[in-house]
């Protein structure tokens, strides 16, 4: 009795395929299949040419692999037929769900293989499965298919090598996954933000000394000392424009004068 709880406690759990979870989260599947792997297979078939498509959506990245499957589709595949002159047409497409449950049948330093239940296809039921190899480059897959029975997936791929297998580099990273370069902060405008500062500064320091002056001299004259202060504020911002210009001109213009040379 104890002996048939022990056995029983070994066999695998089945659930649905999740590549991060469980036994396969020590492959690098997850790392290798972010996106949808589409395989088309054509033949000929006269006097019309027979397409075979595959969609592998292993690790259950996209709802939809393709506007001819079903929702949540882990593996689909979508036959057309295709006559000279005409549109494609759609003969049959079979689909494999993601809540299908699994069970890894072997897994070791160079080999996974995993089984999927069977699926529904019309008055037959047929199951997956897949037969991967761990490789240091990815190679073309193949794909044995009897309607009747099983879909058999023979793949060579660095998904099937364990993450610590030190032998096969890590998947490679695309241009968008490096890091951009940070933006560096540009200084050339901060020693002419101080100098307008002081100006500021001394230009007001300069209209307030006035006025007080003016002020202390004869309190009645304090009109006068609002009226000459808004004269010289008035004054002031009117010529602001022309003095930045200048300011301008002299650094940028002798800037631009050096970059050139006479012929």
């Amino acid at each position: 009795m104890l002996l048939n709880l022990f056995q029983l406690a070994l066999v695998p759990l089945v659930t649905a395929l999740s590549c991060d979870k469980g036994d396969l989260a020590q492959y690098r599947l997850h790392e290798q299949f972010t996106q949808v792997t589409a395989r088309s297979f054509l033949s000929d078939t006269p006097p019309s040419k027979t397409n075979m498509t595959w969609y592998l959506n292993l690790c259950n990245e996209v709802e939809y692999v393709s506007e001819e499957c079903p929702k949540n589709s882990q593996i689909c595949g979508v036959q057309t037929v295709l006559l000279p002159g005409e549109q494609p047409i759609k003969t049959q497409v079979i689909s494999y769900g993601n809540g299908l449950n699994f069970e890894i049948v072997n897994a070791n330093n160079t080999d996974l293989i995993i089984t999927l239940d069977e699926t529904s296809w019309g008055s037959n039921s047929i199951s997956a499965k897949l037969e991967l190899h761990c490789s240091a480059e990815e190679e073309d897959m193949t794909l044995d298919w009897d309607p009747e029975s099983q879909l058999t997936v023979h793949w060579s791929t660095p998904g099937a090598c364990l993450k610590s297998d030190k032998d096969v580099p890590p998947p490679k990273k695309g241009k968008d996954d490096k890091k951009a370069p940070e933006d560096k902060p540009d200084d050339s405008w901060g020693w002419f933000t101080w100098l307008f500062i002081i100006f500021v500064l001394a230009v007001g320091g300069y209209i307030i000394l006035g006025a007080w002056v003016t002020y202390s001299k004869s309190p009645a004259d304090l009109q006068d000392a609002v009226h000459d202060f808004a004269d010289t504020l008035k004054n002031l911002f009117g010529a602001l424009p022309g003095f930045i210009s200048e300011i301008m001109q002299k650094v940028f213009g002798s800037n631009n004068r050096g970059g050139y040379s006479a012929v």
